[in-house]
Order: C-alpha cells, then sequence, then structure tokens
C-alpha cells in the first residue's frame, strides 16, 4: 500500500507543472470569453430593461457575489487611507462601466466588434493620464505611438478620413452616438486605471472589486430608481447570470496578471476582438468593415508597443538600481 502511494506521489511529482505565463494564458483566455459573454447579455438584456437600470443590477450582483469573498480574506483587507480617492475612482470607473454597456446597448448599432476594437484605446488614455495626473515621465517614443493609435480609433470612427481625393468620401462622416459613448467608456475606465495605481499599494485587487460594485451600487441606485423597469423573472435570472459571468471575467483579468509576466499576458487581451466577431457572426450575422480591421490594428500595435517600452523602462531603473553599491 505505501508502496502504491509513493509511486503515485512520484508519478505526479515528475508531471510538468504549468508556469506562471501558462496559467496566465490560461486565465486571460477565459476572462476573454467571459467579457465576451458579458457584452452580448447586455446587448440582450437591453431590448428589455433600460442600460442604467441593467448597469445598477450588474454592480448590485457582482457586490453580493463578492461578499464571500472578502469575508474569506478578513475585513481588515478592506481598510483604506484615502477614502476620497477611492470614491473617485468609483466614480470614474462607474461611468465607464455604464458608458461601456449604453454603447453596446440595442439602442445604438455598434458591433461587438468595433466595441472591443474602441475599448483598447484604453491604453492611450492611460498613457496621456498618467503624464498629466501623476506627472510619469512619457518620453517622445511612447508619445508618438499614442499619437499613431489615435490615428486609428478615428480611422474606425470616421471611415475615409485619410482618403480625401475619393469621390463622395466626406458623405461617409459620421460621429455617432454609439461610437462616441465607447469612446467616452474607454476614457473614463482609463482615468479609474490610473488611480488604481495609487490605491493598489494598500488595498488588494478582491478589495477593489469589491469597493469599486459597492460604491457603483450606491451611486447608480437613484438612477436606477429613475430609469425602472417591469423585467420578468427569465430576464432577473439573466441579469444575475450577468453580473456572474462579468464578475468571473474580472477575477480571470486579475488572475492572469498577477501570474504572468505583463509584458507577455497583456497582448493576449487582445483575442477579444476576434471572440466579438465570433458574437456579431452568430448574433446578427455581419462581420467588421475593413475600417475596423485597420483601425484595431493600428491601435494594438500602438498599444502594444507602450506597454514593451513600459517594460523596458521599468527593466532598466532595476537594473541601475542592482548596480548601486550595497551598504
Amino acid at each position: 500500500m505505501n508502496d502504491r502511494t509513493s509511486q503515485n506521489d512520484a508519478g505526479e511529482s515528475s508531471r510538468p507543472r504549468l508556469s506562471g505565463n501558462a496559467k496566465g494564458a490560461i486565465f486571460m483566455f477565459l476572462s476573454g470569453l467571459g467579457f465576451t459573454f458579458y457584452i452580448v447579455l447586455s446587448k440582450e438584456l437591453s431590448r428589455e430593461v433600460h442600460p442604467v437600470f441593467l448597469a445598477f443590477w450588474r454592480s448590485f450582483f457582482a457586490c453580493m457575489i463578492s461578499v464571500p469573498v472578502i469575508l474569506r480574506v478578513g475585513l481588515s483587507k478592506m481598510k483604506t487611507r484615502r477614502p476620497g480617492l477611492l470614491l473617485l475612482r468609483s466614480m470614474f470607473g462607474t461611468l465607464g462601466f455604464t458608458l461601456a454597456i449604453i454603447a453596446v446597448s440595442a439602442d445604438f448599432n455598434l458591433s461587438f466588434s468595433q466595441f472591443n476594437a474602441i475599448s483598447f484605446s484604453r491604453s492611450l488614455f492611460v498613457t496621456v493620464l498618467a503624464a498629466l495626473v501623476l506627472r510619469e515621465t512619457v518620453g517622445v517614443h511612447r508619445w508618438g505611438a499614442v499619437g499613431v493609435g489615435f490615428i486609428g480609433v478615428l480611422i474606425m470612427v470616421v471611415p475615409g478620413i485619410f482618403m480625401f481625393w475619393t469621390p463622395g468620401t466626406g458623405e461617409g462622416f459620421t460621429f455617432d452616438l454609439g461610437t462616441m459613448t465607447a469612446i467616452a467608456s474607454a476614457f473614463f475606465l482609463a482615468f479609474a486605471i490610473v488611480l488604481v495605481k495609487s490605491l493598489s499599494a494598500e488595498l488588494s485587487a478582491v478589495a477593489l472589486l469589491t469597493y469599486a460594485n459597492l460604491l457603483s451600487s450606491i451611486l447608480l441606485l437613484p438612477f436606477a430608481i429613475y430609469f425602472w423597469s417591469d423585467a420578468s423573472m427569465e430576464t432577473w435570472g439573466w441579469m444575475l447570470a450577468m453580473a456572474g459571468v462579468g464578475f468571473v471575467a474580472q477575477f480571470c483579468y486579475i488572475s492572469a496578471v498577477s501570474v504572468g509576466d505583463a509584458s507577455f499576458i497583456s497582448p493576449l487581451d487582445y483575442l477579444r476582438l476576434p471572440m466579438a466577431t465570433v458574437a456579431d457572426l452568430i448574433m446578427i450575422g455581419m462581420l467588421p468593415s475593413i475600417n475596423v480591421w485597420i483601425g484595431a490594428a493600428i491601435i494594438i500595435v500602438s498599444a502594444a508597443y507602450i506597454t514593451w517600452r513600459d517594460r523596458k523602462k521599468q527593466a532598466q531603473v532595476v537594473t541601475v538600481l542592482d548596480k548601486r553599491p550595497k551598504t
């Protein structure tokens, strides 16, 4: 019996274990699937209830889901010395995800792939806001990448903007409200991300997630009452499912970043675009136009370059510190 147990233990120990990057890649893939299902459910549910009403219950249900998690890690993890900054972060985050729900709602014609492509501009806004708000030093290379990235956004928002010589191009210039709402969502979420950098030193990711859902529920409650919608039991069930999927997607994203190298994990987030394209094909039977692909490619390359420059700069700082004489 002992021999068999020893053999089993030896067999298990000889099995190759997944590296941190491999685990991170799995978590990021699951996160992409979760966010894709989340926006699909959001769009479908917005046909039955108001998007703001939906945003409130998304936060409230997610808050209820996070309560057992925070109780397990301990309420002491919720202590903060900067409640004002935490509230400000929650306000920007609430605006960001509420506008995201509105942007993909049935009230607009924004496709899932268009929304996801525009959402990638968050990293461009983060760079700009980090320089303005946190006073971070941004070199000419990153500023150049930000400029190129916003050109990609323009290509998606205004198809043909760089082809004035084509007859009739000007007639296609449209700034539809859904697209502008998606851009505003990316901006406010970027602002929330920048503020998280200041808060992550004293609060864990689980605590920040719990605070975000709790404060979002409080902030959205008056608007939910104003836009109250009569929902069937089936709709309530799907709203609960939407909140659960969104919570799991956020948890998988946080887990991916925590166990894997950011330079390896971050580009995998762009898998959401092909996932959203499949959702477009299944739900509405259409593929994104060429301007979406071109604009998304420019944004992704720019964002990837910014991430690479950030990691390179951090590596240089670590190298300099390591070379300092020890006292």
